[in-house]
């Protein structure tokens, strides 16, 4: 009978070695369905994510067009730009005037002596004089510009 206990119980320890083993098994098993579960959530938030971020990345210039440029914001920026534009503006005007009376002076040697050297000098003034026109057009757009844009920023 001592012989036959002892098989029992081998057999037993046997019997709770293999239920533990599998039990241990499905644990396992569990473990790493959840963990696959878990990073097949996380997958799909990323790409979720990603899609909706794509997709919102077209709505953005529409919301940009309604708000002010970043120049605009910064008033002291716009004013100090509008300041040198005047500054600028104030130079080409003087640079103007002095090419008109060269120019007026060339005009009146010309009408006394036919130069070909004083003609050239003549019609290279008059280039001069029509580009710093031209510059100074440009300038004045640029000024009027800044002022609407300093003025809104009021």
């Amino acid at each position: 009978m001592v012989g036959h206990t002892v098989l029992l119980d081998v057999e037993l320890a046997f019997i709770q070695h293999a239920t533990v083993s599998l039990l241990l098994g499905f644990v396992e098993i569990n473990v790493l369905y959840l963990t696959g579960q878990i990073l097949l959530i996380v997958a799909l938030a990323a790409f979720s994510g990603l899609v909706l971020g794509w997709w919102s990345r077209g709505l953005m210039p529409d919301i940009q067009e309604d708000s002010p440029p970043s120049t605009e914001v910064d008033p002291f920026g716009a004013r100090a730009r509008l300041e040198q534009c005047h500054r600028d503006n104030a130079g080409l005007r003087r640079e103007l005037q002095d090419t008109q009376e060269q120019l007026e002076q060339l005009h009146k040697t010309a009408g006394l002596t036919q130069d070909k050297h004083l003609t050239d000098r003549l019609q290279t003034a008059e280039s001069k004089v029509t580009a710093l026109m031209d510059d100074l057009q440009s300038r004045d757009d640029t000024i009027a510009v800044l002022e609407n844009e300093l003025e809104k920023l009021r």
